[in-house]
């Protein structure tokens, strides 16, 4: 299992083109413990996460790194089309979880980068017992114009009347944690479905911020905002962390998915 290496730089946005869709299997309430036919023995730790045009520079590494950390401390890798994963279903074999990290603003376009085959071994890996960590562009593409866990599209935040973002320049929003406050940096943030979610965090206007759900028998964990951006973040892009570090306030839906 190949590991990461710490990204020097953080510029994070990049622009895509086209269309892919795939098909609906359904959604039950909340999240699925993880009930995989493999060994569970072997794949209990094993984290895939994608690096590649559907994704941006330092998203990817930083996920990574966060999941790599204590408390998690999973064997992570990265999976793209020039990584040693390759994006085809039997690179899926044997792990926990496929991560999705931020990326571009054309959720269409990104959803076009990955070949059909691995968007079916995606929606099949995860219906079979195996977990799905999306923030940002990773949760928009749960939608129907990615992944399919969903059957429609999921919609941005932007724009919801009386939300204090009103385009897509980085930010800082007030996400509600459990009952815990903080403000998270946000980048043209998914605005989560509500059936079948069990919360985990809301954006001020009450909408979903973060949370779980169950598909076929595996979980799929949303994320709109970017609780994993760490300090450089905020400097490259002249913001104040009021409050510090959010990683850990995302960790009980991470441990959720992966129970």
């Amino acid at each position: 299992m190949g590991t990461f290496e710490s990204p020097a730089g953080r510029s994070r946005r990049s622009v895509l083109a086209g269309l892919l869709t795939v098909p609906f299997a359904g959604l039950a309430n909340g999240c699925a413990p993880i009930s995989r036919n493999d060994d569970e023995t072997s794949d209990a730790r094993i984290a895939l996460v994608y690096r590649g045009p559907a994704g941006c520079a330092g998203c990817s590494e930083t996920l990574a790194e966060r999941l790599s950390q204590s408390p998690l401390g999973m064997d992570v890798a990265f999976i793209g089309p020039h990584e040693e994963f390759p994006l085809e279903s039997s690179a899926l074999s044997g792990v926990a979880l496929y991560a999705q990290p931020g990326g571009g603003d054309d959720i269409r376009a990104a959803a076009q980068s990955f070949p059909a085959d691995f968007i079916r071994g995606v929606s099949d890996f995860v219906a079979t017992g195996g977990s799905y960590l999306g923030i940002c562009m990773g949760a928009y593409l749960a939608g129907s114009e990615g992944f399919g866990f969903f059957s429609e599209s999921v919609e941005g935040e932007v724009g919801v009347p009386d939300f204090p973002v009103k385009d897509s320049a980085d930010d800082v929003v007030a996400v509600t944690w459990g009952d815990t406050l903080r403000w998270t940096y946000f980048q043209e943030g998914a605005r989560l479905p509500v059936d079948g979610a069990e919360a985990y965090a809301h954006y001020e206007t009450g909408d979903l911020a973060a949370a779980c759900y169950r598909f076929g028998d595996g979980s799929v964990g949303l994320i709109g905002p970017h609780p994993e951006a760490d300090a450089t973040w905020f400097e490259d892009a002249d913001l104040s962390d009021q409050d510090g570090d959010d990683w850990r306030y995302a960790l009980p839906l991470v441990k959720r998915i992966l129970s």
